[in-house]
């Protein structure tokens, strides 16, 4: 069996997998204990709540996400540690990927290590960026990514499009399968561009996950650069399921011949419309559903060991 949870973490990501191996992949990480302010103004529009009654409210002790909820929204954010401790205890994570170093799909790793969750593989990518900190706690996040990128707690891979090793795509005997993981970016071209301009979201990982007939793919926070490289590689091969869209579902990382060749059934967004940048109509013209956390909440995917699949979220 597969299991692959889209959890609701605000702005940010988070993808759990439990593969048919028993293995767990984790993708980013984010644990936000309140709304985004985009979210926040998002929320306030669609329940008419003015910035003066916010700001009453705030004053009285109540969170934004609480006064939304007395509203009528119906979702919670997760803490990605809370949710692998109530459905997977005593387990580690086997693989952490970090699709690019951005810090809103990084923070968490102080905290996942506090609680005593082992991460025994650490996939990362090369570079030299160095972030703007928002608070002392942002600080402290970077200085624990630096620690596990170090190698002294767990194996660091450095992986790029086409790369093969055991247990994600392979069994350790060399037979193919393993986790079912294909790497489809970045490139070398594409991360040395990244270093070039500046721009990180080039050297993001894009992934595509297979089982049963089924198959998913992770677009990290790949940008229209990453997609045409993919889509002119890749082609036909792209035809997927389940695409989780890249960069929260914004125009920066909508590509159409790329979304034309993966024609997705189901499109996960793991924030919600994100205004004067939100391409979920754009999605809509070539995915039957698109799903945003921000109201559906946790969305999670099953493929039971006969290949029947199901989709579930908090809020149908």
């Amino acid at each position: 069996m597969l299991k692959i949870h889209f959890l609701n973490v605000g702005h940010g990501d988070c993808t759990i997998i439990k593969h048919h191996s028993g293995r767990i992949t984790m993708i980013d990480i984010n644990n936000a204990t309140d709304l985004d302010e985009i979210s926040i103004e998002e929320l306030s529009q669609n329940y008419n709540i003015s910035l003066l009654t916010r700001t009453l409210m705030e004053l009285s002790g109540i969170t934004p996400l609480k006064q939304f909820q007395t509203a009528g929204y119906k979702t919670n954010l997760t803490n990605p540690i809370e949710f692998l401790l109530a459905n997977y205890p005593g387990e580690h994570i086997f693989r952490f990927i970090l699709t690019h170093p951005d810090l809103d799909h990084m923070r968490g790793l102080a905290a996942l290590r506090s609680s005593g969750i082992k991460i025994y593989n650490f996939w990362d990518t090369k570079h030299d960026k160095v972030p703007e900190f928002q608070s002392k706690s942002d600080e402290d996040e970077w200085k624990e990514y630096q620690d596990l990128r170090s190698g002294n707690r767990c194996t660091v891979l450095y992986l790029r499009q086409g790369s093969q090793s055991i247990y994600f795509n392979q069994e350790p005997k060399g037979i193919p399968g393993g986790d079912g993981i294909e790497i489809l970016a970045p490139t070398p071209d594409l991360i040395k561009k990244a270093a070039e301009t500046d721009n990180y979201n080039l050297l993001s990982y894009v992934l595509k996950l297979t089982y049963r007939g089924f198959s998913f793919i992770f677009g990290g926070d790949a940008d229209p650069d990453v997609w045409e490289f993919i889509s002119g590689y890749h082609g036909g091969n792209l035809k997927c399921s389940v695409l989780k869209a890249s960069h929260h579902g914004r125009d920066s990382g909508y590509h159409q011949e790329a979304l034309k060749l993966m024609e997705p059934e189901y499109t996960i967004v793991s924030v919600g419309k994100k205004p004067e940048s939100d391409a979920s109509n754009k999605y809509r013209q070539y995915s039957g559903n698109v799903w945003s956390t921000r109201w559906k909440g946790n969305i999670t995917l099953t493929i039971d060991d006969y290949g029947k699949g199901t989709i579930d979220s908090e809020c149908n």
